[in-house]
């Protein structure tokens, strides 16, 4: 037996395998040695290389989120996300995470955010096209309260019996 080189392996070969496979085309040439990188190329970095980017990131979204106007919070009730805005005295103002269309809403049940306070919105300019949407308080579609005799607030009220989507 003799040994012989087959992609690169030496392959001991007898002498009956070595006349079958003489029509055969010769062996491939070896492939050229590859370097090992010193740095890979192409892969993430490890949190070790990225912690000054990561870092910089949580402090970013802590920025943002201390800069909302409104604070989120979960209703006891229903665990639906509730934002709580200042009120146009300073008093807490708890509105439905979801807009509505103003004019579904009866006009003592709208609510808008205006320089970062929540102030009531019962009536609608035509002219001003902020006025589309408008907020509801919590209170009136959270499902602890009685269902709004309003058919758009009853939908909101209906769809908050069912458990808040996770994020």
């Amino acid at each position: 037996m003799r040994t012989q080189e087959r992609l690169g392996v030496q392959v001991p070969v007898c002498a009956a395998c070595r006349e079958r496979f003489a029509g055969a085309a010769a062996p491939a040439a070896r492939p050229p040695a590859v370097e090992a990188p010193g740095e890979p190329r192409g892969l993430p970095p490890t949190l070790g290389q990225q912690s000054s980017a990561v870092l910089a990131h949580v402090q970013r979204m802590a920025r943002l989120v201390a800069e909302r106007p409104f604070t989120e919070e979960e209703c006891a009730h229903c665990g639906h996300p509730v934002h709580r805005y200042p009120g146009p005295g300073g008093e807490p103002v708890r509105l439905a995470k979801e807009s509505v269309l103003a004019v579904s809403v009866p006009a003592e049940e709208r609510w808008r955010v205006v320089d970062d306070r929540a102030v009531p919105a019962p009536v609608l300019d035509e002219d001003d096209e902020d006025q589309v949407g408008a907020r509801v308080r919590h209170d009136v579609v959270c499902p602890a309260n009685p269902v709004p005799a309003n058919p758009r607030l009853a939908r909101m009220w209906q769809s908050h019996l069912a458990p808040a989507p996770a994020d």
